[in-house]
């Protein structure tokens, strides 16, 4: 007696799901490419003569007029989400919002690095506030991570922490980063374009309100007619960056594990840091090379903490 085959439903089934697991796959790996390119077309921007809010806030207005029609045109489905898609939609917004801005404070090495420290802050801030237990894995995510703090800023220099407006932004993008992906991965049912329009929503009345907070980038306002000269790069930031940037994390993160998608958004440290020590005069030397291996060491070990066992044959891996 054979053994019956497989009905064409399920094996039909098993290879949409293989091909939707290799696009997000390739969404996420190719989103690192923008994320780590991000700061060019904010520094060609800056020095255009597009200084302050106005710049990139209209390249952000730019990407919500694109999305509008489709959010107008949906408008009760959007607001189906509820409570979640506004959250996700915020923390993503404040995410892409601090990153920038501190790019464009900072150096990009030290904003890229900070942004990878969520970590160490998320280890301690579990402990303070859920009374989570610090593990031996734990305790040596925390000294990888402060140790390549340490190394990156000069033991003389005293304790490891972030010392401008811009380090700060790095460090806190990284924290609205960890919040969005868990809100991402609980909304992963609703339609992309739904909370993308709600995420475009926040972005730029945030990232306005952070050129306002005092620091050593300058706010005045660039002149109109330096505008059309640098409209190019204006929509490039828009088109080629942003909206592209915003799908494909969306994309990826709500169909891949948090830990796979946190792996492969480690590539951005190698390509943020390796396309600015090419394309500025930034300093990056062995300490920043020290400090970038023990931080990506720290969000390796954290996420190998993380990973799920396998679940039982006789239970399904989506079981509560």
């Amino acid at each position: 007696m054979t053994a019956p085959t497989p009905e064409p439903s399920a094996a039909s089934g098993q290879a949409r799901e293989a091909g939707s697991t290799t696009a997000a796959n390739g969404a996420i790996l190719f989103s690192t490419l923008l994320w780590g390119t991000l700061w060019i077309p904010m520094r060609q921007m800056e020095s255009a003569g597009l200084g302050g809010a106005p710049a990139p806030v209209f390249g952000f207005l730019i990407g919500l007029i694109v999305l509008l029609p489709f959010g107008l045109a949906r408008w009760r489905r959007v607001l189906g989400g509820g409570w979640p898609v506004l959250v996700a939609g915020f923390f993503m917004a404040a995410t892409i919002a601090l990153y920038a801005e501190g790019l464009v404070r900072g150096q990009v090495a030290r904003v890229i690095l900070l942004f990878y420290l969520t970590p160490v802050w998320s280890t301690l801030l579990g402990r303070l506030l859920l009374g989570e237990a610090i593990t031996a894995r734990r305790v040596l995510t925390i000294a990888l991570g402060l140790g390549g703090m340490l190394v990156i800023f000069g033991a003389e220099a005293g304790p490891p922490l972030p010392r401008s407006a811009a380090d700060w932004m790095g460090l806190v993008s990284g924290m609205a980063w960890g919040l969005s992906m868990v809100y991402v991965n609980k909304t992963a049912e609703r339609p992309l374009l739904d909370r993308m329009v709600v995420q475009f929503v926040f972005l730029a009345p945030i990232f306005y309100l952070l050129t306002l907070l005092p620091g050593e980038r300058g706010l005045a306002e660039a002149p109109t007619g330096l505008y059309a000269g640098s409209s190019l790069w204006l929509a490039a930031f828009a088109l080629v960056w942003m909206l592209p940037l915003v799908w494909l994390t969306y994309f990826g993160a709500s169909r891949l594990d948090p830990g796979r998608v946190a792996i492969f958004l480690m590539l951005e440290i190698v390509v943020g840091l390796g396309s600015a020590a090419l394309l500025t005069d930034e300093p990056f030397g062995l300490s920043e090379l020290a400090g970038a291996a023990l931080i990506m060491s720290a969000g390796l070990t954290e996420v190998v903490a993380k990973r799920p066992r396998p679940s039982s044959p006789l239970r399904s891996s989506r079981s509560p």
